[in-house]
């Protein structure tokens, strides 16, 4: 990220800006010739399959649309209609974070999957571009910007014009390419490595139960004021133990916490201590008994005799799981009708055509309105999870 920084500041003068909400929502652009070259040579050799690739995008590209759109908008109106309902289902996946039940976000792997991603997004566009004989004016590094320059991207820039002046179909397949290349990725990295898709670890990796052996879950304490592990004082740590009986990984002590009911004991065994309290009404108005806990990820203790080889294999396991997530989530976030993303590019072709040239200021005014209640949709939900959803402030 510094790198990449002191090289964009030092190019200043080739910058554009590009400007979503401005200054909420920008990308920062840095042009060069990068990639051109052997976006031609595989376009050229292999051109009908590279077409045949962008015509099946479209459909994958319009079912994703829908999915992660639902998806959003759901959610939305979950937070809306249920104030005290867990907000985290919309996040900014950064480094030095946790995911309940995914695990630890570092900087290396979300730097090298986020370099890997953007790559073969990008080029992927490029490529389907030039299949279609439009010409590919450059392609380089970018900043997305939440507030602030934060997150790295790639980008290639073909002739808008020319893309215009294509049909719908040709355009549909050039901005969808990018996002089913990502998606496909992610599948190849599931089908060939199965352990990446059971984020709780209950299912292990090929000789992984030799080298390790399951130890509890790592959890984090919900610091809100009547929450009762936090009344009481429980310390974040990992749990290893539920009433007596052994806890080894999440999913294990997911079948007992659904189970448990309002105003029942609890004892959790952990290696901060052992912790007695009673459940309360769950806040999200399931019915169910809630502790305050929040796991994080699955631990796993490395058996001595493996102790030299077990570093550099979790370090690829753990590379290998981000890159899927983060491949799968990047291409489905792509596929929102938003503004300048490629699913925000597909409907707004797809409005042009459906209300014609007579009518083209309704279709500009559809989307942009599609496209600020998505920005608000996503806004809100953020703001809901990192700093509590306001309307539970308002209606208590």
């Amino acid at each position: 990220m510094i790198g990449l920084s002191l090289i964009l500041y030092i190019n200043r003068k080739k910058l554009v800006l590009q400007k979503i909400v401005h200054p909420f929502l920008y990308i920062i652009l840095y042009r060069t010739k990068l990639g051109l070259n052997l976006m031609d040579k595989i376009s050229s050799k292999y051109r009908e399959a590279v077409k045949l690739y962008g015509y099946i995008a479209i459909g994958v590209g319009f079912v994703g649309m829908l999915y992660i759109s639902l998806g959003i908008l759901f959610f939305l109106i979950k937070l809306i209609i249920q104030p005290a309902a867990d907000a985290s289902g919309v996040s900014l996946v950064l480094p030095f974070t946790h995911i309940p039940g995914i695990g630890y976000l570092s900087f290396t792997h979300w730097i090298l999957s986020i370099f890997i991603l953007a790559v073969i997004h990008e080029f992927s566009h490029g490529v389907v571009a030039r299949a279609h004989n439009l010409s590919v004016k450059s392609s380089g590094f970018a900043i997305f910007a939440v507030l602030l320059p934060i997150i790295p991207a790639a980008f290639v820039e073909p002739d808008e014009k020319k893309l215009a002046n294509k049909s719908d179909v040709i355009q549909y397949s050039v901005f969808a390419a990018g996002p089913m290349a990502n998606i496909v990725l992610a599948f190849i990295i599931l089908m060939a490595f199965p352990y990446v898709g059971d984020m709780t670890n209950s299912t292990l990796a090929p000789f992984e139960d030799k080298i390790t052996t399951p130890s509890g879950f790592s959890y984090e304490i919900l610091e809100e004021e009547g929450y009762p592990a936090y009344t009481i004082g429980v310390s974040s740590g990992m749990l290893t133990m539920m009433n007596g009986e052994q806890i080894n990984d999440y999913s294990q002590f997911y079948k007992e916490a659904v189970c448990l009911e309002p105003g029942e004991e609890v004892t959790l065994g952990t290696d901060q201590g052992t912790y007695s309290f009673t459940t309360i009404a769950n806040p999200d108005g399931s019915g169910n008994g809630f502790m305050g806990i929040k796991p994080t990820q699955n631990e796993r203790r490395i058996n001595e005799k493996y102790a030299g080889v077990a570093g550099i294999y979790y370090w690829f396991r753990g590379f290998l799981k981000w890159l899927f997530l983060l491949n799968l989530f990047v291409g489905l976030a792509n596929l929102l009708p938003l503004g300048i993303v490629d699913g925000g590019r597909m409907l707004q072709t797809a409005l042009h055509s459906i209300y014609g040239n007579k009518e083209d200021g309704k279709a500009r005014k559809l989307w942009g309105f599609i496209t600020m209640l998505f920005i608000f949709a996503l806004l809100f939900a953020l703001f809901a999870n990192y700093f509590g959803n306001p309307l539970a402030l308002i209606f208590g």
